[in-house]
């Protein structure tokens, strides 16, 4: 018998209605002869309603407890797990919850951000032998200490494809509020298309860019381990294809373009240390300094004077860091004589992703002329092998996209 894996999100087991509604998919699915093992993410805005009240309790966030608090957010997960097991039986078929330690998904021993080490799931073996559907909490393990911990963000879809590459599962189908991934996100961009299938690669890049349908570490595993993972909406009827994230083997000329889609981040902002001395050792100690506080930089780039003797580094990361930044930035400029430091905030990061774009003349020159007739103006460029982004102000982000996905034609490349 095949084995699927199913995963559904927050908004997906909002209310007991919803819950039912799930366990009806769930039921279907094992009434087409498949084993299925499921993942939940906890009820709507739980997880942060339980952070509300760690805040009240313990308000200073340096001085709450890791661990404490990954044994008060692994309760919504298990308050989940076990109305949709309760739902599922009360449809008519066997089915039992298990936790993340239950389910015997093996993490390192960091607290709120822990990382895979192994899922053993015999458990879910087991489980699965009897005839039951196995409904299993995500977002959360154990540590070998036997410490319950949580994975961070996108926790929930990391469960779910470790589970079905470890359990060897046909596919992992990944349940929300959005029916596939898109060519930008529909709320913003009009013309905005649904993708069918998409690279495990260019899936990464836009999900690290802030796509939000999928968390990258998830599709890092299915790429591994060549899981299929299929994104489809908890709110559509089964029929409802989605978007397979897949490995693809290209058709197109070995000289040409295949765009997939944009991203964006809001959230940036850009650090620009001036005056300092033009040599190496004084940018690797700005940049020693910085990773010492654990400042993590996005893009960074040495921009010389005209005489050679002078260097101002431009630097971006996220505004929620920019005040350790700050501090480090300060102390640079004193230590190296510097001349001083500028920020600017309000920045978001978008992403242009795709295959072929850093062999084909004239791709910088036309995202800058469509940005430029928009009226939006460039802070920051970086780029990765299938990656071109840059910083823009916020208020442009929209301008900025539209403008994109018109410049490239994306509405009608979507596949």
């Amino acid at each position: 018998m095949t084995l699927i894996v199913q995963k559904f999100g927050g908004t997906s087991v909002g209310t007991p209605e919803r819950i039912r509604r799930v366990a009806g998919r769930i039921v279907r699915e094992r009434a087409g002869g498949r084993d299925v093992v499921v993942v939940v993410s906890a009820m709507g805005d739980t997880t942060d309603d339980l952070l509300e009240l760690a805040a009240a309790v313990s308000p200073e966030p340096r001085r709450r407890h890791p661990r404490e608090l990954d044994m008060l957010l692994t309760a919504g997960e298990r308050i989940a797990m076990s109305l949709v097991a309760m739902a599922v039986r009360d449809a008519g078929v066997e089915a039992i919850s298990l936790t993340g330690s239950q389910a015997a998904i093996i993490t390192d021993d960091s607290h709120t951000g822990a990382h895979i080490e192994e899922v053993k799931a015999t458990r879910v073996r087991e489980e699965l032998a009897r005839g039951r559907v196995v409904i299993v909490a995500g977002f959360q393990g154990v540590s070998r200490r036997r410490e319950v911990t949580t994975l961070g963000r996108g926790g929930s879809d990391t469960t779910a494809v470790a589970l079905a590459a470890a359990l060897g599962a046909e596919r992992c189908d990944i349940y929300t509020d959005v029916d596939g991934v898109y060519t930008a996100d529909p709320r913003r961009v009009a013309g905005a298309r649904r993708i069918e299938r998409i690279d495990y690669a260019e899936m990464v890049e836009l999900a690290t860019s802030g796509a939000q349908v999928m968390h990258p570490r998830a599709v890092e595993i299915g790429a591994r381990f060549a899981v299929p993972i299929r994104v489809r909406s908890s709110f559509r009827g089964d029929d409802d294809a989605g978007t397979l994230i897949t490995r693809i083997e290209r058709m197109e000329p070995i000289e040409g373009m295949a765009l997939t889609g944009l991203a964006s981040e809001p959230g940036h902002a850009r650090l620009t240390l001036r005056g300092l001395p033009a040599t190496m050792a004084a940018t690797t100690r700005a940049l020693e300094r910085f990773a010492a506080t654990r400042v993590s930089l996005d893009m960074v780039a040495p921009v010389d004077r005209a005489d050679g003797a002078r260097r101002d580094l431009q630097l971006t990361l996220k505004e929620e860091a920019l005040a350790e930044a700050e501090r480090a930035a300060r102390e640079l400029v004193g230590e190296l004589g510097g001349e001083g430091y500028d920020v600017k905030r309000g920045l978001t990061r978008v992403a242009v992703v795709g295959s072929g774009m850093h062999d084909r003349p004239g791709v910088y020159a036309l995202e800058f002329q469509a940005l430029e007739r928009t009226g939006v103006s460039v802070h920051a460029l970086s780029s990765s092998g299938i990656t071109i982004r840059v910083l823009v102000d916020a208020a442009q982000e929209d301008a900025a996209l539209r403008a994109l996905h018109d410049a490239f034609g994306l509405g009608e490349m979507a596949r």
